[in-house]
């Protein structure tokens, strides 16, 4: 058995917990330059960052909204290279937290917006508090960012990207809207099935079935498009214990294709995922069928098919796509998914294949 586990995020949930936790933020310093999403200023994180933040006299410089899917751009034009801060706050969803990954390498060094994805930074990039407020990305417990580029993502990886803490408050998705919520809940379940199929070990296993059993626990209260305190709760602990597990595993195919979806389409992340799981499960089930029987009974869903038919039930329409389209994000994404580690290999007939079945079948 071989993995490897290091998730050196200090991790903090319960109701108020970020004004509970003033001191934390004034452990990393007086100066504090917050990232955050358009939603942050309406759910009441910022609100209550900055109250934390003012409670112990700590400056704080308030960024303009990161945008969907940001580019390293982006990230460049939220802070530039003005030093003077001592870490930053990410407040949202996986675009503000990996903007802010961005902006923690960018004001510690005199690099291009392309220099993100150096191998080597000259200086240690800022600490990150994390404050999440979707229930998908598990962003604020990995050391991956990803950022648009092109026609895709690309992926900047460095063990000092790990957030130093994260704040979970599940009240901050109470104001999402219920496809939004079902969007990044199907996106914090990708990462679990995905590390589950791609790395056999006791860590990911325990923390990726864990969600599942969550994930049973709360998915009929998706058709009702209403959710209770705890199941908001539930889904905030399983979108970290998704991160958990892609921090050890990393993510396979699933992300890669999907990626063209969200590049070009403005399908979201999470649901852009979603529509091709099904059939990568299906592609994998002859390697990994112990594990797929398991996955599907804690899930409470019969077998593949059933998961599949999960999967619908929680997306909405199916995009309208032609094959034409298909074929050029196949084009795009091969060489990307094939070098991701995957159940067994992937190439672009296979891509094709999961593709017209999960959007044209």
């Amino acid at each position: 058995m071989e993995f490897q586990l290091q998730v050196p995020t200090k991790v903090i949930m319960g109701q108020e917990c970020v004004r509970k936790n003033e001191a934390l933020f004034a452990s990393f310093g007086k100066r504090a330059a917050i990232v955050k999403s358009g939603s942050a200023g309406r759910n009441g994180a910022l609100e209550d960052v900055i109250a934390a933040l003012e409670a112990r006299d700590i400056s704080y410089h308030v960024c303009g909204n990161v945008p969907p899917n940001p580019t390293p751009e982006d990230v460049a034009a939220l802070l530039g290279y003005a030093p003077g801060f001592d870490f930053i706050v990410a407040v949202g969803g996986g675009s503000a937290m990996d903007a802010a990954k961005g902006v923690a390498v960018l004001a510690t060094n005199d690099i291009p917006a392309m220099g993100l994805f150096d191998k080597v930074y000259e200086n240690k990039p800022l600490p990150v508090i994390a404050v999440p407020t979707t229930c998908g990305t598990g962003s604020e417990v990995t050391a991956v960012s990803v950022l648009e580029v092109g026609d895709t993502k690309k992926s900047i990886s460095k063990p000092e990207l790990f957030p130093a803490a994260a704040l979970l408050d599940a009240k901050y998705l109470k104001t999402l809207p219920s496809q939004v919520t079902a969007d990044t809940a199907l996106d914090a379940l990708a990462h679990s099935v995905e590390g589950y199929l791609i790395l056999d070990s006791w860590a990911t296993d325990m923390f990726a079935e864990r969600a599942f059993a969550n994930f049973a626990l709360y998915k009929g209260a998706f058709g009702k498009h209403a959710f209770t305190d705890d199941e908001l709760e539930l889904m905030l602990y399983t979108s970290t214990l998704g991160g958990i597990v892609i921090s050890m595993a990393g993510t396979s195919a699933v992300h890669t294709i999907g990626y063209p979806l969200t590049v070009h389409k403005d399908i979201p992340h999470g649901r852009a995922c979603a529509l091709t799981l099904g059939e990568y499960v299906a592609f994998s089930y002859e390697v990994k069928k112990e594990k797929i029987d398991r996955m599907c009974g804690l899930l409470e869903v019969d077998g593949v098919e059933g998961f599949k038919q999960m999967i619908r039930e929680l997306l909405p329409e199916v995009p309208k796509l032609s094959e034409e389209e298909l074929a050029r994000f196949a084009d795009i994404s091969a060489e990307d998914a094939a070098r991701k580690k995957n159940t067994k290999p992937v190439s672009k007939g296979d891509i094709m294949r999961m593709y017209l079945a999960s959007l044209l079948g």
